[in-house]
């Protein structure tokens, strides 16, 4: 049986903080009620989220919100591992890519590359590639470990799995709740698919939260805390992320 490094008390004590200053059902309730954009986004910075939308402009279009967004998600990662203790940081910092998986899984089946994605920082260099180039370019980039994932049957998310557990540093007992977050994101992914073309995923996404919650409270001192943390904030910024590019089209459409 491992030990659990004494390190993560600095690690848990800074989550512990961050974790209190996540939007509440009031801060939701509020931004749902804000139906302009500009007034909505006055009201975001002044709210828990003001660090992920103190760079948008005063209307921005719906690719700059994502681009903003998924800045700022890269950073907020990069943050929360360098709060753990040095052998676990590359396995946090690993799951900074979980955001490009749905997008990579399309281009690795072949799918029509989006515009935004060859603005990219990220994905520019790959999409710039021919469709059966592009598995090779990952070579070249901090995504190498994902080229599997373009080999048929092309399966990014796997080939993501796969990796972060070779950044586990430990066989101890610290690998345990881990595999349990895998295990909830297969169900997650599971219960996604599922549901009728038509049916929206928010009751889904509120029990996994949920699930993410609990397993934040039930492994502190763990590198277990960071990933159910970074989960909480991946939900977080996807929920607004739908507030933001609904209001922001709504506004094209008016003025078209």
């Amino acid at each position: 049986m491992g030990r659990i490094d004494p390190r993560f008390a600095y690690a848990q004590a800074r989550l512990q903080a961050r974790y209190g200053t996540r939007p509440t059902n009031s801060d939701w309730n509020h931004i749902a009620a804000t139906a302009d954009l500009g007034a909505l986004l006055q009201v975001l910075r002044n709210s828990p989220v003001a660090r992920w939308t103190g760079r948008l402009g005063n209307r921005p279009a719906v690719h700059e919100i994502e681009r903003r967004l998924r800045e700022a998600w890269l950073r907020d990662v990069d943050e929360v591992a360098e709060w753990q203790p040095r052998p676990w940081r590359d396995g946090l910092r690993w799951l900074k890519w979980i955001v490009y998986l749905p997008s990579l899984q399309k281009l690795a089946r072949g799918g029509r590359t989006p515009e935004w994605a060859r603005e990219d920082a990220v994905l520019g260099p790959i999409v710039a590639r021919g469709p059966r180039d592009r598995g090779e370019s990952l070579r070249r980039t901090a995504l190498a470990p994902l080229a599997p994932g373009f080999e048929p049957p092309a399966d990014t998310a796997l080939a993501w799995t796969r990796h972060w557990r070779t950044l586990w540093p430990t066989r101890g007992t610290a690998r345990a709740p881990l595999e349990g977050l895998l295990r909830e994101f297969a169900r997650l992914h599971a219960e996604l698919a599922a549901l009728p073309p038509a049916a929206r995923a928010d009751e889904t996404l509120r029990a996994f939260e949920r699930r993410l919650e609990l397993a934040f409270r039930r492994n502190p001192l763990s590198p277990a805390a960071a990933a159910s943390y970074l989960g909480l904030l991946a939900l977080d910024l996807r929920r607004l992320r739908g507030a933001l590019a609904t209001r922001a089209l709504h506004e094209v459409s008016a003025a078209s």
